[in-house]
């Protein structure tokens, strides 16, 4: 969807706010249950002026009432959902459009979609039965609508994700999420064991083991170190992996002074000078989020240590993408 179409959107104040609050309320409770996926570190998946309700813990994504029919049906779930990364690779036809269907309980549950883009994964999915409730969430179940578990519960400390809240499309829920693998290097083929336990007020097991080819990437060698005016501090650049709607920068830490309180910090900017969205920031490697639309020309990357209010720069690290 076009920037000015949402310019256009009305906005109703009031039920915002009071959604918002909603959402605030129910954020505590997910925090309290600690049910879902662990939320990314930095996230910017909301677009500027959408009327999604960000939660306080969880990134659930409540879904805008308005889409537009003539956006195709994959591409319009992830804009329902204000989630432009789905969005953009629907438009380039970057998604595969699958048909898995697990029955349990009287549900039948489908994945509709994936996508493998370097850290970001993303599915679409359906659920129909006549035992779904309208009604869902609450002290009930959970806050989405559904819950899930990856890799039988096991190894799940590398991802993060975002997920939109159920949506009824006819008599079937339709929904999205967004799952961000953090993992040291990610292969080109990635295998994801995916077990739903609670659809709409039904509790069930429905079971998917998804395999997916990586979208192309371009690896660029960097070897390049940057040393702070005394020296005391210097960084040392891997690597850039760069995908359609991400990339990976992998670093490491050469030396330090060694102080109490010192913290590494990075600002990423495109050739145009706007600030990229760092979605994780480890100890060796920072994953921001690019624009496939109007990637970047070159970036340019900014790291500096700060101790207290004392801030020691690094210089900066250019990057030539194309």
């Amino acid at each position: 969807m076009e920037k000015d179409l949402f310019n256009e959107m009305e906005i109703p104040t009031q039920e915002l706010h009071s959604a918002i609050e909603k959402g605030i309320e129910r954020g505590e409770r997910l925090r309290r249950n600690r049910k879902y996926i662990k939320p990314l570190k930095r996230t910017s998946f909301i677009t500027s002026g959408a009327a999604a309700v960000l939660l306080v813990s969880g990134f659930i994504f409540s879904p805008v009432n308005q889409v537009l029919a003539q956006v195709p049906i994959i591409g319009g779930i992830y804009e329902n959902y204000q989630m432009p990364i789905g969005q953009n690779l629907a438009a380039e036809q970057l998604i595969s459009e699958i048909n898995e269907t697990v029955e349990n309980n009287g549900v039948k549950m489908s994945i509709t979609s994936i996508f493998y883009d370097e850290s970001f994964v993303g599915i679409t999915f359906k659920a129909t039965g006549e035992n779904l409730s309208d009604t869902f969430g609450g002290e009930t179940g959970p806050e989405p609508g559904y819950s899930f578990n990856m890799f039988d519960g096991k190894d799940t400390s590398a991802w993060g994700g975002v997920m939109g809240t159920l949506t009824r499309q006819g008599n079937a829920y339709v929904g999205a999420m967004i799952l961000e693998n953090r993992n040291e290097k990610n292969p080109d083929e990635l295998t994801l064991p995916i077990t739903f336990t609670h659809m709409a007020g039904v509790q069930g097991e429905w079971s998917f083991n998804l395999t997916v080819d990586k979208l192309p990437s371009r690896e660029i060698e960097l070897n390049q170190t940057l040393f702070s005016s005394n020296k005391e501090y210097s960084i040392h650049f891997n690597d850039i992996n760069i995908g359609k709607t991400n990339a990976i920068l992998t670093y490491e830490e050469v030396k330090t002074a060694g102080i109490e309180g010192e913290n590494l910090y990075f600002e990423v900017l495109s050739n145009q000078g706007e600030k990229l969205s760092l979605n994780t920031v480890s100890n060796s490697k920072i994953i921001f989020e690019i624009d496939s639309k109007n990637p970047p020309k070159f970036i340019q990357v900014k790291p500096s240590y700060k101790i207290g209010n004392e801030k020691i720069d690094l210089g900066t690290l250019k990057i030539e993408l194309e």
